[in-house]
This record gives C-alpha cells, sequence and structure tokens, in this order.
C-alpha cells in the first residue's frame, strides 16, 4: 500500500474514531448496527473489511451497492427463496427483514466467520428462516479443497490462490457443494428466486451448480460481481461465462444507487484504463423476458443504452 493510501486511511479512522466510541463504547466493537438495521450484526474488529464496510459506512452513512440492491429487492418481490453466496459476516443477508413466507439460504466458505454468522442469524428477528451453509460454493461435491484467508480483510478469501499472493495468508481445507444439493427445488418452484453472488471469480462454477434451482424458479433476479481478472484466475473465459448468462437472463449494469443500464453484449462492458483493460463491474441478472413492472422496486429506473 503506498505511503500516501496508509496516512489517508489513518487520519480516517482517527476522524471517526469519537464517533465509533460514542455509538459502541468501544473503539472496537464486536457487533454493529447498519443503517437502518436495529438488530446486531456480529464482526471481527481486526478484520479491516470489517472496520471499514461495517463500523466505520454505517456511521457515514453508507450503504454498499449489493445490501442497496438486496434490500429494496427483497422489500419488492417478497420472494419465495432468497439466496445469498458469499454471505461474508452478512451485511446482505442480515440488513433486512424478510416476509414470513420467504426461506432463505446463505453461503459462506471462510471457516474464520461461521461462529460470528451463528450469532447473526440467533440475532436476527427471523433467524429461523434462515440457513447458513459453510463450505465452498461449486459445480459439484468435493472434500479438502485448499482456500486462502487474508486474516486482515476477509474480502479477498477464495478458493483461487493466484489472487492470495500474500504472506500473511491462512489456508484451510475445505468441502465443496453446489447451491443445487442444498436449495430444495420444490421450495422454488414456480415462485420468485432473489439472489447475490460474489465469490470472488468463483460464479461461474456456482451458476454451473445452480441451473436446477434457477430453472425451478418463475422469476429470477439477481445481483453478481463480474471481475474479468478474477474469472480468468478461476480457470473461465469471461467472455464465455458472460455468453451462458446471457442465454438464461437480461443483463443490466448498475449505474449510481438506483439506475441499471441494459448490457446488450460482452463488447459493451466497461474497461478499466489503468488495469489492462479489465472488466470489475457490478451486475443485475433477471429472467429472460420478465416484464419490468413485475420485478422492479419503486424509484429504481432503467436507462436505455447511449
Amino acid at each position: 500500500m503506498k505511503i500516501g493510501r496508509i496516512i489517508t486511511k489513518n487520519f480516517k479512522r482517527i476522524a471517526l474514531a469519537p464517533l465509533v466510541l460514542l455509538r459502541y463504547g468501544t473503539l472496537w466493537p464486536k457487533k454493529v448496527r447498519l443503517v437502518g438495521c436495529k438488530h446486531w450484526v456480529h464482526i471481527d474488529p481486526s478484520d479491516g473489511r470489517a472496520v471499514k464496510k461495517l463500523i466505520h459506512d454505517p456511521l457515514r452513512g453508507r450503504i454498499s451497492p449489493p445490501s442497496n440492491f438486496w434490500r429494496a429487492f427483497n422489500q419488492h418481490l417478497q420472494p419465495t427463496v432468497a439466496v445469498d453466496v458469499g454471505v461474508n459476516y452478512g451485511e446482505c443477508l442480515f440488513s433486512t427483514r424478510y416476509a414470513s413466507s420467504t426461506q432463505v439460504f446463505g453461503f459462506e466458505a471462510n471457516p474464520r466467520l461461521a461462529d460470528l454468522l451463528e450469532k447473526s442469524r440467533m440475532a436476527h428477528p427471523d433467524g429461523r428462516q434462515i440457513t447458513i451453509t459453510h463450505g465452498l460454493v461449486s459445480d459439484s461435491p468435493g472434500e479438502d479443497i485448499p482456500f486462502f484467508v487474508n486474516p486482515s480483510w476477509s474480502g479477498g478469501a477464495s478458493a483461487i490462490a493466484s489472487i492470495n499472493a500474500h504472506h500473511d495468508i491462512l489456508t484451510y481445507k475445505i468441502s465443496a457443494r453446489s447451491l443445487d444439493s442444498v436449495i430444495p427445488q420444490q421450495l422454488v418452484s414456480g415462485g420468485c428466486l432473489l439472489f447475490k453472488m460474489d465469490i470472488e471469480g468463483y460464479e461461474s462454477r456456482a451458476f454451473c451448480g445452480f441451473e436446477q434451482t434457477l430453472e425451478a424458479a418463475a422469476l429470477a433476479v439477481g445481483f453478481i460481481e463480474f471481475d474479468t481478472g478474477y474469472i480468468t484466475a478461476a480457470g473461465e473465459s469471461p467472455e464465455v461465462y458472460f455468453l451462458r448468462l446471457a442465454k438464461r437472463f437480461d443483463i443490466y449494469r448498475l449505474q449510481g444507487s438506483q439506475t441499471l443500464l441494459r448490457v446488450a453484449d460482452f463488447s459493451t462492458l466497461p474497461r478499466s484504463r489503468v488495469a489492462d483493460g479489465r472488466v470489475h463491474t457490478d451486475l443485475v441478472l433477471v429472467t429472460h423476458g420478465a416484464s419490468a413492472s413485475q420485478w422492479l422496486p419503486i424509484g429504481w429506473t432503467i436507462k436505455s443504452a447511449s
């Protein structure tokens, strides 16, 4: 990390310290409340990602794009089944209430977060509707799969070794399961499926084990991270993966907090000028042919491509 970024990071932490102390009575809270969230979410305060995303950002009134999507679409759709793949601390999963008819499934591979997620589930008013599965989500079952965790930044945890080339990386051996093997197909059959997927490039494999569930749903709406660097590192062609998604979904790119831009094809995705043309963006996926009046929340808009 460059010296300028280190200074800026430390300055922000010092500036926010009085607010943290006022709200939680300690500079290192082990449980927090998110923006608009009355119940507790348990965290590891030694994790830099937890500090930034779950302690500091809420004090600034910030809600991440995935959380903003999850709350709005859950409230609007009241889905039959909601699936969060890559829960991390649960800033999406635990940040909202669910209809009594909604069954919620969360998946997290980082074993360091297992106990914290269970505490948050028990603290959630709809905790009995929530099932957390610990392990890697993939296209097929497996055992003793290496999983790499940076203890100082949980957001980079992944089964892809090349994106975790840090000296302090911890390696765990974990099991893998497909989403189809965990989510009962009869539960979602003919209903509405809401999903979020952010698993550092492993999304392409996860989708291969998600086909039966997606096929069973009458309407599926999802939010995914699309990073060509991570996808390539996972052994998949980003363009081939995009084409697979396009066969099932209408694809939109998130612009701002509540605006979607239709993505016509892979070539129109925005490329970074400073990262060798890499694409890193958030995509919203909607079952082909679904009317926007059916799935788009009030206040959200679809922008025509210019």
